[in-house]
């Protein structure tokens, strides 16, 4: 077989002669030549390849005329050192299957400087790289090169830093399974509330007992040893209640165990000082009333499993186990399919995981059931922005705004999303977000100068995405002296965050939101701030908030957060010309966003843009180590993001996906995997030439996907394939030269 290598920068030959060259179709005299083939990279990626550097010892010193992400140098401060969380770090192989959403940066990337003993980014990320989870076993070239890097690792440098902590890859404990409720209703003797009539009740339990004065109407009452009473309320001719007076108060735990319902999970019901008076058991349909401030139960109320209780219980887990929370909320609705407030709270827990789907049929539930809310359609709009809808979420908050009597956090909340709005799909319009922030800022800044701890947090949420999306505006857009107005914006927006008074994880919260907001305007400009302190700040606020955030799906989110902030962060540091170390830096970033999305449902641009990564990452291994078998290893996860993603053609990238499906289309040829290389070239041929008939690739980019294509056919013995690609490539080229000429 022949070996096949990249086709260095030299001058081009015709396809169709090269490969007779290569001795992959016959000669004119029916002899064949054994020289080897060539598989060809598309030209932005050979762009990549030649800007890449190869596996090999880094030089030191630092180029001063090219700006780092940080200047290099220097011992790491204690501060700056993270705590290893053991729950939440504890590694594993990240799933192969699993997607998420970042800003990834383009392929190209610029010329890399020389780096210094440890370069900016890495100073920080790379400890973190060393214990990530590998998608595979390492092929031997793969091993080889970690060996060099190992022995590279130990030269010593001129500036020794001194031993950094070992920080494993970010895992955290997976939530068990949805849980499912054991929903038994209770019944008393035979009597089952909401299906026991009137009759059976008499013909079962015997005489009443007399009206008594005082007696509520409607209620009648037993007596049943052991108990003080038994009373029986009723709805119609059906029961709808029935409440046992126990003969003395017992504590909950003895009461609960002979029940059997001890191992339920229950719900306190409180008075208006707080105290406990009852303890709810939803999937039971028991109420155990208490005496107020202590543990001890008077009484034992049985009803029709009510969608109150479920959503009560929610409402209390939702911080610990949002998994419980779900199962409640969803059983409620059951119940009770109308019910408002489980599907607002479906709505807020569905948006912030990223479910869409639910978050887009909970807030369309909403719109028909509560359409005087204002909040809750400025909700539907940000799931709208959430899934590029953008002309829709802007007309739902425009008619908030029309609306008579509007609250100052509405008003804000709708100039936020107006400004998002004005930032997202393909023509931005800087100017006009910077605007719409100003008027949330104008809105909101005065609530927080009224006592009123309970919208201290919406509102500084707001002001802080409305500072942070004007420093972004400011970045990305076309304005003057940008290097001096974004950095006040993000001195104000720590002040938002420094100033916050309520509990500390809600101040955390913020704050990383305040982190991901600078490294996505450390993205948008090389004028703006400098990204490697807030990587650090942001590192170490995840491993802080593992102290306190007990929900694994909570947890995830974290992760997601991160690694779009480590997105943005690698975004920033190529825009600085600093390409060193971009492979651990691209590994880590996806770490966090495989295992951020494990709960998420991800829209075609996070697939998209998560795609883009796995294939970045990919490239790097197969041209800077030559190792194609970890290649494909991402080029797998990889392409289920990709395969029938209209993201694509909607941002006119059809082109790119094509030549990246040729390209990867050489790892899986040179691993045995032909078939799989065979098809990708077809399928990024196909792509490729759509791109050419809209006006988007130009027609000569074709030439090397049917080079490659002829020189496949020609390695399975396919000569008269093998001629008919070459003589397309041969006319892609000629169309290259007459375009010229």
């Amino acid at each position: 077989m022949a070996t096949l290598r990249y086709l260095t920068s030299r001058p081009l030959l015709p396809l169709s002669l090269a490969i007779m060259i290569a001795g992959r179709l016959p000669a004119a005299d029916g002899e064949q030549a054994n020289a080897p083939a060539t598989l060809q990279l598309p030209g932005w990626l050979r762009a990549l390849r030649d800007d890449t550097p190869a596996a090999q010892p880094q030089q030191t010193g630092h180029d001063p005329a090219t700006p780092a992400v940080v200047p290099s140098g220097g011992a790491e401060p204690a501060a700056a050192r993270v705590r290893q969380v053991a729950d939440w770090n504890d590694p594993r192989p990240p799933s192969p299957t699993t997607a998420t959403v970042t800003q990834a940066a383009a392929v190209t990337q610029a010329p890399p400087k020389p780096a210094a003993a440890a370069s900016g980014f890495r100073r920080w990320i790379s400890e973190r790289v060393a214990s990530l989870p590998k998608p595979m076993t390492a092929a031997p070239q793969a091993e080889a090169a970690t060996a060099d890097a190992k022995a590279e690792a130990a030269t010593p440098t001129a500036t020794a830093e001194p031993a950094k902590p070992t920080v494993n890859a970010p895992v955290a404990v997976t939530p068990d399974e949805m849980p499912t409720l054991s929903i038994d209703p209770a019944s008393f003797r035979g009597a089952l509330p909401g299906k026991t009539t009137r009759a059976e009740l008499d013909a079962t339990w015997g005489p009443r007992e007399p009206v008594a004065e005082g007696d509520a109407e409607g209620v009648a009452t037993w007596k049943i040893a052991p108990f003080d009473r038994v009373e029986a309320s009723f709805k119609g001719d059906t029961v709808a209640t029935i409440r046992i007076k126990l003969a003395e108060p017992m504590a909950v735990a003895d009461l609960a165990r002979q029940l059997e319902i001890a191992d339920l999970r229950t719900v306190d019901i409180r008075d208006q000082q707080n105290d406990v008076i009852g303890e709810v058991y939803p999937e039971r349909g028991v109420i155990l009333s208490l005496e107020p401030g202590t543990r001890l139960a008077t009484a034992i109320l049985i009803e029709p499993l009510d969608p109150n209780a479920f959503v009560l219980r929610a409402e209390e887990e939702l911080d610990s186990c949002s998994a419980y929370a779900l199962a409640d909320l969803q059983y409620a609705l059951q119940i009770d399919p109308d019910h408002v407030r489980a599907h607002r709270m479906l709505l807020a827990m569905s948006s912030s995981q990223g479910r869409w789907t639910d978050a887009l049929a909970h807030a369309e539930a909403l719109a028909r059931l509560d359409p005087d809310s204002p909040l809750v359609r400025l909700r539907h709009a940000s799931v709208l922005l959430a899934l590029d809808r953008q002309a829709e979420a802007r007309t739902i908050v425009e008619r908030v705004q029309a609306g008579p009597d509007q609250q100052p956090l509405v008003a804000a909340q709708a100039a936020r999303l107006l400004g998002r709005a004005a930032l997202a799909g393909k023509a931005p319009d800087h100017r006009a977000a910077v605007e719409h922030f100003t008027a949330a800022i104008k809105f909101a800044a005065p609530l927080l100068t009224k006592p009123n701890s309970r919208l201290e947090g919406p509102v500084r949420e707001i002001l802080l995405d409305a500072h942070l999306g004007t420093a972004l505006a400011i970045a990305e857009g076309t304005w003057q002296q940008k290097s001096r107005v974004i950095p006040k914006w993000i001195v104000r927006s720590e002040t938002l965050v420094k100033e916050f008074t309520g509990e500390e994880s809600k101040r955390q919260v913020l704050e990383l939101q305040l982190c991901r907001g600078v490294l996505a305007v450390a993205a948008g400009s090389t004028e703006s701030i400098e990204p490697l302190p807030w990587v650090k700040r942001m590192l170490e606020l995840r491993d802080r908030m593992g102290d306190t955030v007990a929900d694994p799906w909570r947890r995830r989110q974290i992760d997601w957060d991160v690694g779009q902030g480590l997105s943005d962060a690698i975004t920033a540091a190529q825009i600085r010309g600093d390409a060193s170390d971009m492979l651990d830096n691209a590994t880590l970033t996806a770490a966090y966003l495989e295992r951020g999305s494990e709960q998420r449902e991800l829209t075609d641009r996070e697939q998209k843009d998560l795609g883009d990564l796995m294939f970045r990452i990919g490239i790097l291994h197969s041209l800077q180590r030559g190792d194609h078998a970890t290649a494909v290893t991402w080029f797998d996860r990889a392409l289920p993001l990709w395969v029938g993603n209209e993201r694509f053609a909607r941002d006119g990238e059809l082109g790119r996906l094509g030549e990246s499906y040729v390209s990867m289309a050489i790892s899986y040829w040179q691993v045995e995997r032909r078939e799989d290389a065979l098809e990708l070239s077809r399928q990024g041929v196909d792509l490729m030439v759509t791109a050419v008939d809209e006006g988007q690739l130009e027609e000569r980019a074709l030439a090397v996907a049917y080079g490659n294509l002829a020189t496949m056919h020609a390695e399975q013995g396919d000569y008269e394939q093998s001629r008919n690609y070459a003589e397309m490539a041969s006319r892609a080229e000629a169309s290259a030269a007459s375009t010229i000429r």
